[in-house]
């Protein structure tokens, strides 16, 4: 009973705190973001915007009414209440490794003398530094996954989602958010630990609710319509640089040619050197969503829960019979469409 109280109120907390990475007023934010994306678009097409157009496109029946968005809405209270303390499992911790790194680095090559810049902006440099490495961690840990046949079928279930609402970022496997947590710890906790040994003193980060402020500011400004039928691109050098809602849905698409692409999470700097980026075209393409398994339900609990697991364990008996890619064909589009 206390267990079930404890976890309500953290979920509570996490609905409402301005520095959790998923809040009502985030949510609302992003909303009136592209409230005004969709009047300026629509200002700029018809030379004026009727109110109950963009209402319509926003609040669209075929999305919010859909199975997929249900299935998303059980996976949000799954990941958020009932497995919530998987994390915990994880095999490695971010402060572990760096603590290792810094003892494995001063045994082998001394103590440094500590630097005399200022705490502030030894916190900047770190927060920035912490940042890339988290964005690497997103992209390695993204790009393993849709190579690896065992670890595809894991996260298959992610893709599975075939229209995109804000709560599909819960759409995820237990042991996918495993897999992902290791991954990042190892990442940043790498680069912490080389920095505070470089630095010859660990300096915190800048944070908010314990996030890193430069993650909370990527939130706040697009990260929650990245999983939305909002067409909002980023072109010309500014797509090489920064991840924005429709280079994400293109990550989803059931295009071929869109397959392992756009694996970064705020940034595509990565994607960029690593040459898995694809850079979204001005005007929406009309994608679809989804993976194609003709006969298949991907939005029961037995195809969300157990069915990733024993796919997973055929891939690792089986590798050559598993596929590491989105097994969907191009169609025309259908209800999960990107709006324009």
């Amino acid at each position: 009973m206390e267990n079930g109280l404890a976890k309500l109120k953290a979920l509570g907390i996490m609905l409402i705190s301005p520095g959790s990475t998923f809040s009502v007023p985030q949510l609302a934010f992003a909303l009136l973001i592209a409230f005004a994306f969709l009047v300026i678009r629509h200002k700029r097409r018809r030379g004026s915007a009727r109110f109950d157009v963009v209402a319509r496109a926003m609040l669209a029946r075929r999305i919010i009414f859909n199975r997929s968005t249900y299935a998303d809405l059980a996976y949000f209270l799954i990941n958020s209440l009932a497995l919530g303390g998987l994390i915990g499992w994880g095999l490695f911790s971010a402060r572990a490794i760096s603590n290792f790194e810094i003892g494995a680095l001063t045994a082998h090559f001394g103590a440094r003398a500590t630097t005399t810049a200022p705490d502030w902006a030894l916190r900047a440099v770190m927060t920035g530094l912490l940042f890339l490495a988290y964005e690497f961690g997103y992209w390695l840990d993204h790009y393993l996954k849709h190579r690896i046949p065992a670890l595809w079928e894991l996260h298959k279930t992610h893709h599975t989602a075939e229209v995109l609402t804000p709560v599909t970022v819960f759409r995820v496997h237990p042991l996918d958010t495993l897999i992902f947590a290791n991954i990042q710890a190892i990442v940043v906790g790498a680069v912490a630990g080389l920095s505070s040994y470089l630095l010859a003193k660990e300096a915190p980060i800048y944070s908010l609710d314990g996030v890193n402020v430069v993650l909370i500011v990527f939130v706040w400004a697009y990260v929650h319509l990245q999983h939305s039928q909002f067409w909002i691109p980023f072109t010309g050098a500014l797509g090489r640089v920064f991840m924005s809602p429709a280079h994400h849905q293109i990550h989803h698409s059931t295009d071929p040619a869109h397959f392992n692409s756009n694996l970064g999470s705020c940034l595509a700097i990565w994607d960029w050197l690593f040459g898995t980026l694809v850079k979204p075209q001005r005007e929406s393409p009309r994608l679809r969503f989804g993976v194609d398994e003709p006969g298949v339900n991907h939005h029961s609990l037995m195809a969300l829960l157990i069915e990733p697991i024993l796919n997973a364990l055929v891939a690792l008996v089986r590798p050559a019979a598993a596929v590491a890619t989105p097994p969907a064909a191009a169609q025309p589009a259908r209800p999960g469409e990107t709006a324009h």
